[in-house]
């Protein structure tokens, strides 16, 4: 599984980076180790303390058989035997993944989503709490689950899990409120293709040319009404601004020339009166 094994790298990198301080030995101590985590079954292992690690980690709300819990634990596992220099007891890794338990819920999340092609509420639930990163990866199927579920209460926290882990864009889609719209006016998340009136409204763009007159000089609002179009990104810029990935290039009406021009006008004759 391709989120899985993201996971595997980042957890055992973490795991490493952090017991560096309490490494002795050096290569001796390195080597024990390897001895140790290959002479244990980590499946084996598994078996004997699945049932209370479902109930120490609350997965047993999700409607996973043990061995399925077993399947997706396994590279945690193996991860973290690998930081021991001689055979761990039971307690010892039940308390680990505790520890641990925020690589452990992303490792669950990443199963879900791999493994079943649709998610029970409870299962969306814990993916939208606890998946951060890989629930990003998967946001446009987990807008469609809510939507399925009719759990449109957690659509605010993907959301938040877009823009914290996502790759937001400078304009928010009309439709699903996720900051996701592309150059080309497709919305990544809800998949809606929007027009150019669709993305002015979303944007009030009215207020934005507004701004727009009054943050760029009368040469460069000019260019603007002549090229009949300006770029957008968290503002609205003129044609000679350099696009940027995720700018989008909106076309101006006819009525929206006349409005930049009367606003140019104003701001012109505003200038004349501050220098007299």
């Amino acid at each position: 599984m391709r989120g899985v094994k993201t996971l595997d790298n980042s957890l055992r990198a973490g795991e490493k980076a952090s017991s560096s301080a309490r490494r002795k030995g050096g290569r001796r101590s390195a080597s024990s180790r390897g001895r140790v985590s290959a002479s244990i079954d980590p499946l084996r292992l598994l078996e004997g303390i699945v049932d209370d690690v479902m109930t120490r980690l609350g997965l047993d709300i999700l409607g996973l058989t043990r061995e399925q819990v077993i399947e997706a634990l396994k590279p945690v596992i193996e991860g973290i035997l690998e930081q021991y220099s001689s055979r761990p007891s039971k307690d010892s890794i039940i308390s680990r993944l505790v520890a641990t338990s925020s690589h452990v819920y992303m490792y669950i999340s990443a199963y879900l989503l791999e493994k079943f092609d649709k998610l029970t509420p409870e299962q969306l639930e814990f993916v939208a709490s606890y998946g951060e990163r890989i629930a990003a990866k998967y946001m446009p199927r987990l807008y469609r689950e809510a939507l399925r579920l009719g759990r449109e209460d957690l659509i605010p926290l993907l959301r938040s899990i877009w823009e914290k882990y996502g790759m937001p864009t400078a304009i928010a889609c009309p439709y699903c409120g996720f900051r996701a719209v592309t150059p080309d006016l497709v919305c990544i998340i809800c998949g809606r293709e929007l027009s150019e009136k669709d993305v002015k409204k979303a944007i009030d763009f009215r207020e934005k040319l507004l701004e727009f007159v009054e943050l760029y000089s009368p040469r460069e609002i000019e260019d603007a009404i002549a090229k009949g179009y300006v770029i957008v990104s968290d503002s609205i810029k003129p044609p000679s601004s350099t696009l940027s990935r995720g700018d989008v290039v909106l076309h101006l009406t006819e009525k929206e020339r006349a409005f930049l021009k009367s606003l140019l006008a104003e701001k012109r004759r505003a200038a004349e009166v501050a220098q007299k």
